[in-house]
C-alpha cells in the first residue's frame, strides 16, 4: 500500500469514517498502522526484536472506565528502549485541528516523558507538537504547534513527514539533530526541574508545619516524616492516573478538607498496598485543620495547577528527581526551616546517569547473564547495586528482567502470558511481585535514599495493571533493598562507631551481577565528611592507596561479592587507569583477569553541565583472555550502535602490567 492508496481510501469513505461510531481503535488499525508503516516502523514487531528493543509499544482500545486522564499515549516510538514521541490518537470526528484539548493532552503527555515532540492524528489530520513548554489551562490549540498537514497534503508532504517521524530519522541519529533547538529549551524547563521545585515547596511548607507542632524534632525525624507525607501523596496520585484508584479521589477530599477521609483512605491504602507508606506521625495536627497547607499541596498535583500525566512519569526521571533531592536536607536555622545541601554534598554536584548509559550497562551484563537461561534460572538469580540511591540502575534492571521473560514465555509458554494489543504482551502481577522479592538487592547509607529506591520499585511494579490484576496486599515489602554501609561490616569496626557508620554484613550473599554508578569521593572529602571510616577503608581495601577515590572500594567490593562468571557494570571517571593512585586496584584487576570490557568516553561529557571523563567498566569474574576497549569519537554513533565490536580494540592483560594502562 502507497500513501496515495491510503488517501484514497479514506477518501473514498470519509462520510463513515467521519461519523461519531467510528472509533479510535477502528482508525489505528484502518489508517494510523499503514501510515506509520509507510514510514518505516515495525509496528506489530514483524521482525521479532526482543520486548525490551520494540520500535513501537501500542496501548490497547480505549476501556469503558477510561478517561483521558487514565490512559497513556496509544503509540510510543522508540530508539531501542528509549521513547523518542507519542503518537496519539482520535476518531475522525473530532476536530483536533480546532479543539485544546487532545492537543493539551498530548503536549502533556511529551512534557512529563522529556520528550522534544509528539504527535496526534486523527488521519484526517496530523499535528506535531514542541513538548518542551509546561501545559497551561488557557493554551489554545495552536500553543506549541509546529505543523499540521490535512490528509489532502500526505502525499505530496510525505517526504517533509519523514524527515520528522520516520524510523529512518530517528536511528540514524537525524531526528534529535532536526529537534536539537527543542532539545535545548527542554534543559531550561524540564519536567525535573519543575516538579522538584515543585517537592521542595511542599517539603519546606510541610517542614514549617512539622516545627510548629514540635519544635524539638531532630533535623533526621524532619526530613522522614517529610518524606513519608511526599511519598504517601504521590504514590496515591499517580495511582489514580493508573486506574487503581479513582481519579480526584484526593482532590475530592481537599476541596472539603475533608480530614476524616483522608485518613480512612490512608488505612485503606495501607491494607490494599502493604506499602508502609502511610503510618505518619503528627496526621491530625497537620492535616486536621481547615487552613492546613497539606490540602493545597494535594490541589497541585492536579491539571491546570500541574502540568503532569502521571501515566507517562516513568521509572526513570522519577528516580533522576529523587536523586538530586536527596542530596538536599532540610535544617532548622535559628527556627526557620531552610533547605540546603547535605554536607558532604557541599562542595560536590550531584549527578543523575543517563538513561541510555544504564541500559547500555545492563545490555553487557544482565542481558549476557540471562542468555540461554530458563524462567526458573533467571528468577534464581540475583541483581544488586550496592550503593543505589534512589533506584535507577534496580528500576531499568527490573524492567528488563520483566521484558526478558515476556521473550522467554513468547517461546516457551505463552500460557502465563497477558495479551494486551497487537502482537503485545505483559507478565501476571505475580511474576512480576516475584521478580521484584526474589531478584532485585539494594543497598545505600543514606536512609532516605533506600525509602525512595523502595518507594519507585513499588510504583514500578503497579505499572500497566489494574484492580482487576492486582492481588490484596498488593505490594511487598523489600525486604532485599537495605539500609546501611555497603562498604564496611561489622566485624571491622569499632561498637561505639556503628551507630555512626550503620555496617552492612553481606554474610555469604554473593551476586550474580552488580551495576551501578557508585560515589565519587577524593580522599580529602573522605577525611572531612567520614572520619571514622577513612582509617578502616585504609586497613581493609588493598585499591585504598594513596589518595585514592571511593569508587575504587566499590569495584574492589563489587568484584568480590560476584558470584564465579557473575558480572559487573559501573559508570566511573576514568582516570584510575592511568593516576599513580590507581596502582592498587589496577594491578588487582589484572590479577583477577576480571576486565573484559572498557568504553572511554573521552572527552565527550555524560553528565549534564559537568565536567567528568568517564567510562563504561565491565568486569567477569572468569578469567579473561583479553580486554576490550574502545574509545568512542561520536557520543551520537555510540548512541544509535553505530559502533559495534569490530571497533574494540583488544589488549592482553600481560601488556597491562605496569604503572600506567596504556590502551589506546
Amino acid at each position: 500500500m502507497t500513501v496515495k492508496d491510503l488517501v484514497n481510501k479514506y477518501q473514498s469513505n470519509r462520510r463513515t469514517y467521519l461519523k461519531a461510531d467510528y472509533n479510535e481503535t477502528q482508525l489505528r488499525a484502518d489508517f494510523l498502522d499503514p501510515f506509520f508503516e509507510l514510514l518505516g516502523w515495525d509496528i506489530k514487531n514483524s521482525e521479532g526484536k526482543p520486548t525490551n528493543e520494540r520500535e513501537v509499544l501500542l496501548e490497547e482500545g480505549l476501556k469503558a472506565d477510561a478517561t483521558a486522564n487514565t490512559k497513556k499515549p496509544d503509540y510510543t516510538f522508540r530508539l531501542f528502549s528509549e521513547r523518542k514521541f507519542f503518537l496519539e490518537a482520535k476518531k475522525p470526528n473530532i476536530k483536533i485541528e480546532k479543539d485544546n484539548e487532545p492537543a493539551k493532552q498530548v503536549r502533556r503527555y511529551g512534557f512529563t516523558a522529556k520528550l522534544k515532540i509528539s504527535v496526534l492524528s486523527n488521519f484526517e489530520y496530523l499535528a506535531i507538537y514542541d513538548c518542551s513548554q509546561k501545559v497551561e489551562k488557557d493554551d489554545t490549540v495552536t500553543k506549541s504547534r509546529i505543523n499540521i498537514y490535512h490528509y489532502t497534503e500526505y502525499e505530496s508532504a510525505f517526504a517533509e513527514i519523514k524527515k520528522q517521524l520516520s524510523h529512518q530519522v530517528v536511528y540514524n541519529g537525524e531526528f534529535d539533530e532536526t529537534w536539537k533547538d527543542i532539545e535545548e529549551q527542554l534543559k531550561l524547563s524540564s519536567v525535573d526541574s519543575l516538579f522538584l521545585s515543585q517537592i521542595n515547596d511542599w517539603r519546606i511548607i510541610l517542614g514549617k508545619e512539622i516545627y510548629s507542632h514540635k519544635s524539638d524534632v531532630s533535623i533526621e525525624e524532619l526530613n522522614d516524616i517529610v518524606q513519608s507525607y511526599v511519598n504517601s501523596i504521590i504514590f496515591l496520585r499517580v495511582c489514580e492516573d493508573r486506574n487503581l484508584e479513582a481519579y480526584k479521589t484526593l482532590l475530592n477530599f481537599a476541596n472539603k478538607n475533608d480530614f476524616n477521609s483522608l485518613i480512612k483512605k490512608f488505612k485503606e491504602a495501607d491494607k490494599k498496598y502493604n506499602a508502609g507508606l502511610f503510618n505518619h506521625p503528627l496526621t491530625k495536627e497537620i492535616i486536621s485543620n481547615n487552613s492546613s497547607a497539606f490540602w493545597n499541596i494535594i490541589e497541585h498535583l492536579y491539571f491546570p495547577e500541574s502540568s503532569y500525566s502521571f501515566l507517562v512519569f516513568s521509572s526513570d526521571i522519577l528516580g533522576n528527581i529523587y536523586e538530586i533531592f536527596l542530596g538536599e536536607q532540610l535544617t532548622i536555622e535559628e527556627g526557620t526551616i531552610l533547605i540546603k545541601k547535605k554536607p558532604e554534598n557541599i562542595d560536590r554536584d550531584i549527578v543523575t546517569t543517563p538513561t541510555f548509559i544504564i541500559q547500555d550497562i545492563l545490555r553487557q551484563t544482565v542481558v549476557k547473564h540471562c542468555e540461554g537461561k530458563t524462567d526458573k534460572e533467571i528468577l534464581n538469580s540475583s541483581f544488586s547495586d550496592i550503593a543505589c540511591g534512589s533506584g535507577a540502575f534496580l528500576l531499568e534492571t527490573y524492567q528488563l528482567l520483566q521484558d526478558t521473560l515476556v521473550d522467554y514465555y513468547l517461546e516457551n509458554d505463552t500460557k502465563k502470558l497477558i495479551q494486551t494489543s497487537i502482537a503485545t504482551f505483559k507478565l501476571p502481577f505475580e511474576i512480576k511481585k516475584t521478580i521484584l522479592e526474589n531478584c532485585i538487592y539494594g543497598i545505600d547509607k543514606d536512609y532516605n535514599a533506600v525509602e525512595a529506591c523502595k518507594f519507585g520499585l513499588l510504583l514500578k511494579l503497579l505499572e500497566n495493571e489494574d484492580n482487576s490484576t492486582i492481588s490484596t496486599p498488593a505490594l511487598s515489602d523489600l525486604k532485599n533493598i537495605h539500609f546501611g554501609n555497603s562498604l564496611i561490616d561489622s566485624s571491622i569496626t569499632l561498637k561505639k562507631n556503628q551507630g555512626y557508620i550503620n555496617p552492612f554484613d553481606f554474610g555469604k550473599t554473593k551476586f550474580d551481577v552488580i551495576v551501578g554508578n557508585p560515589p565519587y569521593m577524593a580522599t580529602e572529602h573522605m577525611k572531612q565528611f567520614t572520619p571514622l571510616e577513612l582509617p578502616l577503608y585504609k586497613k581493609h581495601y588493598s585499591s585504598a592507596y594513596k589518595q585514592f577515590d571511593k569508587y575504587f572500594l566499590f569495584i574492589e567490593k563489587g568484584l568480590d561479592l560476584l558470584k564465579p562468571k557473575g558480572y559487573f557494570g559501573y559508570i566511573v571517571p576514568s582516570k584510575f587507569t592511568k593516576v599513580g593512585a590507581g596502582k592498587k586496584l589496577r594491578e588487582l584487576l589484572v590479577s583477577n583477569k576480571s576486565v573484559k570490557q572498557i568504553i572511554s568516553f573521552g572527552a565527550n561529557q555524560i553528565f549534564y553541565d559537568k565536567t567528568t571523563y568517564t567510562c563504561l567498566l565491565i568486569l567477569k569474574k572468569d578469567k579473561q583472555k583479553e580486554l576490550n576497549y574502545l574509545e568512542v569519537d561520536s557520543l551520537k554513533n555510540w548512541k544509535i550502535r553505530k559502533i559495534n565490536n569490530e571497533h574494540f580494540d583488544s589488549i592482553k592483560f600481560d601488556e597491562l602490567e605496569k604503572n600506567e594502562w596504556i590502551l589506546v
